[in-house]
């Protein structure tokens, strides 16, 4: 009895190993390039599943990553009934669709900064004049198109900047005239073109003064996206080292992306520093002569 049951266990052993040999001379026979194909495929797969916990949509990349897999599963096939198989389109698949993610995680951090930089601005100045310039953005994001995004966000920058300036410029003008012109309009209709000359040699005197605003705008605006970017950057240590929300490799990318950021911002405010400053050793020039080279 004890025979039969060493000989039973030996034939066991012999049936695992003769199938453990023909799945090793399966896994054998694929080639370099199906290997490669399918390691690039699910890396893909883990992609978009950290893009999915950011909350960026993925249909884009989805759509591509469902053609990679069916074209992955016809070389595949190809190539085990001894067919010529090429990997080289499902490979590329998978590096466009790696491509996208970068440039959506991008724009999606970017998006952020926007956003909350935007709000803090819109506490005092009325931006409710891009609105469908901001909706614009938002949709761009939401329709994966995050190329025209990141140039949106730029342009979106740039607006805020231009509604600051005209409407601290406009308030001053109009607090500094109001009375003024009240009074004229009501006493003195026929001085109109001579208070319109007037109006515009001090527009054109003061032209200096609206560049040192302008300028000092964007540098309060570069400050207060550098702020946001610090306490995002903290928020990403925070969800590294202490709950683990992020990956290593997540963690050292957005992380290198905020010091560009800052370091870019840093680089501008080091420029309009020199612009103000070459600016204010140019206004040094005496009222009188400016007022010459104005009108002559």
């Amino acid at each position: 009895m004890g025979k039969e049951i060493k000989i039973l266990n030996k034939k066991i052993i012999l049936l695992f190993l003769f199938f453990t040999i023909i799945f090793i001379n399966q896994v054998s026979a694929l080639s370099n390039e199906s290997i490669q194909a399918k390691e690039a495929l699910n890396q893909v797969e883990k992609n978009i599943f950290e893009m999915i916990e950011m909350g960026i949509p993925v249909s884009r990349v989805n759509e591509t990553y469902q053609e990679a897999l069916q074209l992955y599963s016809a070389q595949l096939s190809l190539e085990e009934k001894k067919g010529n198989a090429n990997y080289d389109l499902v490979i590329k698949y998978a590096s466009d669709i790696n491509s996208i993610k970068e440039k959506a995680i991008k724009s999606h951090d970017e998006l952020r900064i926007f956003k909350e930089t935007f709000e803090e601005i819109s506490k005092e100045t009325n931006l409710s004049e891009m609105e469908e310039e901001y909706n614009a953005l938002i949709q761009s994001f939401d329709e994966e198109r995050f190329e025209d995004t990141l140039k949106l966000i730029n342009l979106g920058y740039d607006r805020v900047s231009e509604i600051q300036s005209s409407q601290t410029a406009l308030n001053s003008f109009y607090n500094a005239t109001s009375k003024t012109i009240k009074n004229f309009f009501a006493n003195n209709w026929l001085k109109l073109l001579i208070i319109f000359s007037v109006t515009l040699v001090l527009l054109l005197i003061f032209k200096t003064n609206l560049k040192k605003l302008k300028m000092r705008i964007k540098f309060s605006n570069l400050h207060t996206r550098k702020k946001v970017i610090n306490n995002l950057l903290k928020n990403t240590q925070k969800d590294y080292f202490k709950t683990r929300k992020m990956s290593e490799a997540d963690y050292k990318i957005r992380i290198k992306k905020f010091k560009e950021l800052i370091r870019d911002i840093d680089r501008q405010i080091m420029v309009l520093k020199e612009d103000l400053f070459k600016l204010n050793k140019k206004n040094k020039t005496s009222p009188k002569k400016r007022l010459f080279h104005i009108l002559f």
